[in-house]
C-alpha cells in the first residue's frame, strides 16, 4: 500500500516563536518520532498525513494533519520532562503550577480557522507529549474544546478512533491545497 505524507517536516525549526515547543530535544527530533508513529495511519485507506502545514505566513506552521473523510485532526508534538502539567483558562501551558512560556492558544485557533476554512464540522487538534529525560509527565486533565494531550502511545488509536466515519462531506478548500500553496509561498521566500 502507498504511504500518503504530503509535505515535509523540513518546514519546522526551533524558534521561540512556536507557540508550543519541546524542551530537551529539538523539533525536528519530536517530529520525525511522531511521523514514524503516524506512518502507519498513512497506509490506511483514505487516510491522508500531511507535514508542516501553514495555515497563515505570519505564524509557524502545524507540525502534523491527519484526515480522513470529513475529519481532520491538527498533531502538534513536543517533548517535556516530567511534573504535571495543565493549562490556564487563556490557554498557558503550567507544569507543576508554574508557567512555562508555551501556550496551546494557537492551536485551539487553528482548529477554529479550519473549521470555518473547510466548512468542517469535525476539526479537532492533538498535543503529543513525549516523554524528555527521566519520568513521564503527567498531562492535563482539562483543556480547550476541541483539544486531546496524549503520550505517544495513545496517539494513533486516538486518531483511529476520532477519524472513523461513514459521512463525506464536500470540501471547498483542501488541505492538499493549502499545503501546496505554503510550499510555493516557502519557495518564494527562501
Amino acid at each position: 500500500m502507498t504511504h500518503r505524507l504530503y509535505g515535509s517536516i523540513d518546514r519546522l525549526t526551533d524558534s521561540e516563536q512556536r507557540p508550543l515547543r519541546p524542551i530537551g530535544m529539538s523539533v525536528q527530533e519530536v517530529a520525525a518520532r511522531t511521523r514514524d508513529l503516524l506512518a502507519r495511519l498513512g497506509e490506511a485507506p483514505g487516510v491522508q498525513v500531511f507535514a508542516g502545514l501553514r495555515l497563515r505566513p505570519d505564524v509557524p506552521p502545524i507540525a502534523f494533519a491527519v484526515s480522513a473523510g470529513h475529519r481532520v485532526v491538527l498533531v502538534e508534538p513536543v517533548a517535556w520532562p516530567a511534573g504535571a502539567y495543565s493549562t490556564t483558562p487563556q490557554g498557558g501551558v503550567l507544569c507543576d503550577g508554574v508557567y512555562i512560556g508555551q501556550t496551546v492558544h494557537p492551536l485551539v485557533g487553528a482548529v477554529r480557522h479550519l473549521r470555518r476554512r473547510l466548512h468542517k464540522r469535525d476539526v479537532a487538534a492533538v498535543v503529543v507529549v513525549h516523554p524528555s529525560g527521566v519520568g513521564t509527565p503527567a498531562l492535563p486533565l482539562t483543556s480547550p474544546a476541541g483539544l486531546s494531550w496524549l503520550p505517544p502511545e495513545e496517539m494513533c488509536r486516538h486518531l483511529v478512533i476520532r477519524l472513523r466515519s461513514r459521512v463525506c462531506v464536500p470540501k471547498k478548500v483542501s488541505i492538499v491545497r493549502m499545503v501546496m500553496e505554503g510550499k510555493r509561498k516557502d519557495t518564494r521566500t527562501a
